[in-house]
């Protein structure tokens, strides 16, 4: 039923629509209008019609509805707007009904002058417009509603893809390799170099202090993941002597761009982990950021060549920008992109994010 009913997670528009009048029609014929619908066969085919009619016109709302943007207007302004077309659906529904009545129905004067006073025409058509109305907010209730439950289920993932980038990241800090390098470096630094040792071992405690206290932060500013970055690049650095370059070019604007957390960490991460192993030395590595539009540009480019997962035996970066991409399409729908490109002895990430600040 899913495969058929449903379509990019909503429910198909034709489906619904098709039962919707189809159940409207039996209630109609057989249970509300049964003694004026089934007196004659012109009548039920009068009806028929004019249920396909309502049909058909409710298709043509879909194409106007579609278009509106529902969620940023005032709910006032929803309610005007789904009550004129309303009225418009229902004038030409009655337009169609004078038609069917002239078909399927013998005329004469008397009839006729019933037909166009004022009071049979407003009986008619306050019965067609509260029928019009409904199907306007039951269409964009089922919309709305639908929306939501996306949304929230959006939202959901994104948390549980959040919470494995932070372990991710956790199990990185504690990765006996990552420990034996650091400590193994501070050592040799607290007999050759006091005042070194000392930074070191303050890079480290900021560090670890960044990751302690977003571990519940859906999202930080730039500047602050930022911060983290060099606390982790001055420890390589420590670790590499010169072998390792980072240039840093972020417009102000760029800084306080509210990002998710860790997101960029592991980007540079693999820069510094396969950087060191295809580029010629030093490796350089480039974290640029600006914002236009509301839209924040980062791109990230370190010397070397890109490794893929194959060519790393199953240890490369698939898995992490998979979570990468996973989250920022959760956090933005529709609404980032994220690329990896190889050009001029360099691998370069690219990442846009447009959000309502």
């Amino acid at each position: 039923m899913n495969l058929y009913f449903y379509k990019d997670r909503y429910p198909s528009f034709w489906y619904v629509n098709i039962l919707g009048w189809l159940a409207y029609f039996f209630v109609d014929t057989f249970i509300v209008s049964v003694s004026d619908v089934l007196k004659s066969v012109s009548m039920f085919c009068e009806n028929t019609i004019l249920i396909i009619i309502g049909f058909l016109i409710t298709c043509g709302f879909r194409y106007f509805y579609k278009k509106y943007q529902y969620r940023t207007k005032p709910l006032v302004g929803v309610f005007g707007y789904v009550l004129l077309v309303s009225i418009i659906g229902s004038a030409i529904w009655y337009g169609c009904m004078l038609i069917a009545l002239l078909l399927f129905r013998s005329w004469d004067v008397k009839t006729i002058e019933v037909v166009l006073t004022f009071r049979y025409t407003a009986y008619r058509f306050t019965g067609v417009v509260p029928l019009m109305t409904s199907w306007s907010l039951l269409y964009f209730g089922i919309k709305f509603w639908f929306e939501w439950s996306i949304e929230k289920e959006r939202a959901e993932k994104a948390d549980l893809l959040a919470q494995s980038a932070q372990l991710q990241m956790l199990r990185y800090q504690v990765n006996p390799h990552f420990l034996f390098n650091s400590f193994s470096s501070l050592r040799a630094l607290i007999r050759s170099d006091r005042e070194k040792a000392e930074e070191m071992v303050t890079k480290l405690s900021e560090f670890y202090r960044y990751s302690l206290s977003t571990k519940n932060s859906k999202e930080v500013t730039l500047i602050e993941e930022l911060d983290a970055i060099n606390y982790y690049l001055d420890i390589e650095k420590i670790r590499f002597g010169n072998k390792i370059e980072f240039h840093l070019n972020v417009e102000p604007l760029a800084e306080e761009y509210p990002i998710p957390s860790f997101i960029v960490h592991p980007l540079i991460e693999n820069a510094v982990k396969y950087g060191m192993r295809t580029s010629p030395e030093p490796l350089i590595i480039v974290f640029s950021a600006n914002v236009e539009k509301g839209k924040l540009f980062i791109e990230i480019s370190n010397t070397g060549k890109w490794i893929s997962e194959k060519e790393s035996g199953g240890h490369g970066t698939g898995t992490g920008l998979n979570n990468i991409k996973s989250r920022l399409e959760y956090s933005y729908p529709g609404k980032n992109k994220f690329s990896v490109s190889e050009a001029d002895g360099k691998v370069i990430v690219q990442i846009e994010i447009l959000r309502e600040l």
